[in-house]
């Protein structure tokens, strides 16, 4: 599937050019009885086209429309057109002004290409005049949206454009898909079923993104944190990434990495933002003098099943992108601000974390946790790299929690004492409920949940240990004498 998020023209300015151009018709038959045969011939209309030529293409194909149909209105005369050159002049003034309102006037700066550390392309940013970013986010907003070291607000602007963009691709090719026609010849519907696959893929995520568009709209209202699209896109599962409130601003910054079947659907938009939302909560009732944004990081493609889960590649290749994010934060804060940050792997996503954690320099975090975890692909807390040490590694499981059938899945599991980490209180999730033992930790009441901000906030002496575990009663049996 293309997914651009491209700059695309459909512009009301055109109407304006369009109008223009009918004016200097009526001026120009004036002129006519008065200034005689002045031609413009070939080679003048060749210097119009030369001119719009420097444009976008789509733009160029609809104003020399607009000027073909224009100068038509002249008449001809042996293939000449005729106009004065007055008028001339104010048609190659009318056209810089409309190109330039565009941010079109002149070649787009080249962005910086993938993998382009956070800390330089920040420093590129920081180089380019306004009327060059301003042009940049109109004309590539993808790709300025996509880049880990540009501000947050400006990655916000470029991203939205691109959600709205996907909006209308999906829309369309659900549409197209809709009108195709099937083969007579397909007696087994096999056709009509691979169709209405594709069909139902594209609903799914333009679903998400329907739920996401929501989800901005709500921000800073009725007291949700306002939100920022760090990324967007449909490739592969299709990804997002939300902040809950400016990371660029905030003091703390969580980063949510989720677990196994994450993708662009309007179930995990809505789980991660209010998860993410929950954690702002959180870490202000744990200290409100302190500003914190959460971050529902939905950037990698997630296993799709549980038996998917049971490999590490997608965990080896989300890593590495985890990890420019977690640099693009520091690259795009006040450098004289001190800045807090946290990283909470949920399920499979802590096994992205724990690679990501293996990239040269390891991950940029104050504090990692890992909840509910099947393992992490490192040995231990101190392999993990963790600038302040193993005591800024956390872990916990709730007790009902079916991860615990995936223990040491990805070598050795985090809760227990040969890891190393800290563990702490993650709280008894629904016993009749396995999904929801298992995602009880972003519960807004749960003992996970309040941890949580403790972490986030730097309150380490309040996060609660584990209640000593209990021997359970059905497996007690009465001692024989």
């Amino acid at each position: 599937m293309a997914d651009t998020g491209a700059f695309s023209i459909d512009l009301p300015l055109m109407s304006l050019v369009t109008a223009d151009l009918e004016g200097l018709v009526c001026t120009g038959n004036s002129a006519l009885s008065e200034l005689g045969s002045l031609a413009l011939g070939g080679e003048m209309f060749g210097g119009i086209g030369s001119l719009v030529g420097s444009v976008n293409g789509q733009l160029q194909d609809s104003l020399l429309s607009s000027l073909t149909s224009g100068m038509g209105l002249f008449g001809t005369l042996n293939g000449a057109v005729q106009c004065c050159a007055s008028d001339y002049a104010s048609l190659d003034t009318m056209v810089s002004d409309s190109f330039a309102s565009l941010g079109l006037g002149g070649t787009l700066p080249s962005t910086p290409t993938a993998g382009t550390s956070p800390a330089d392309v920040n420093k590129w940013w920081n180089g380019l005049s306004s009327d060059q970013r301003s042009a940049l986010v109109a004309g590539e907003p993808s790709q300025i949206g996509a880049l880990d070291g540009v501000p947050d607000t400006v990655r916000d602007a470029a991203n939205r454009t691109v959600l709205s963009n996907l909006q209308t691709q999906t829309r369309q090719q659900i549409t197209d898909l809709k009108n195709t026609p099937l083969s007579p010849y397909d007696t087994e519907g096999f056709d009509a079923m691979q169709n209405q696959k594709q069909i139902d893929a594209l609903q799914g995520k333009l679903d998400g993104m329907n739920e996401l568009q929501k989800v901005l709209n709500d921000g800073g209202t009725n007291g949700a944190p306002q939100k920022y699209l760090l990324g967007i896109d449909t490739n592969g599962v299709g990804h997002a990434i939300v902040a809950s409130g400016n990371p660029d601003t905030s003091d703390n910054v969580v980063t949510v990495v989720p677990g196994v079947s994450t993708d662009l659907s309007a179930g995990h938009v809505d789980q991660y933002t209010k998860a993410a939302d929950s954690i702002v909560a959180s870490a202000h009732n744990a200290d409100p003098n302190q500003s914190t944004s959460a971050v529902a990081w939905m950037n990698y493609n997630a296993p799709a099943t549980v038996p998917g889960a049971l490999f590490s590649g997608p965990a080896e290749a989300g890593g590495p992108v985890l990890d420019n994010f977690q640099q693009g934060l520091y690259a795009t804060h006040d450098a004289s601000d001190p800045l807090h940050t946290t990283v909470i792997g949920h399920s499979y996503g802590t096994t992205v974390v724990g690679e990501a954690t293996q990239a040269p320099g390891g991950l940029r975090a104050d504090d990692v946790v890992l909840a509910a975890s099947p393992g992490i692909n490192v040995d231990n807390a101190a392999a993990m790299h963790v600038p302040d040490g193993t005591s800024h590694v956390w872990a916990t499981r709730d007790d009902n929690d079916p991860i615990v059938w995936a223990e040491g899945f990805h070598n050795t599991d985090p809760v227990t004492p040969a890891f190393g980490a800290h563990v702490f209180n993650g709280g008894v999730g629904p016993s009749w409920d396995p999904i929801g033992a298992h995602d009880y930790y972003f519960d807004p009441s749960s003992p996970a949940m309040a941890n949580f901000g403790q972490i986030a906030t730097g309150h380490y002496g309040q996060v609660t240990s584990p209640p000593p575990v209990e021997p359970d009663p059905a497996w007690s049996f009465p001692m024989v004498p």
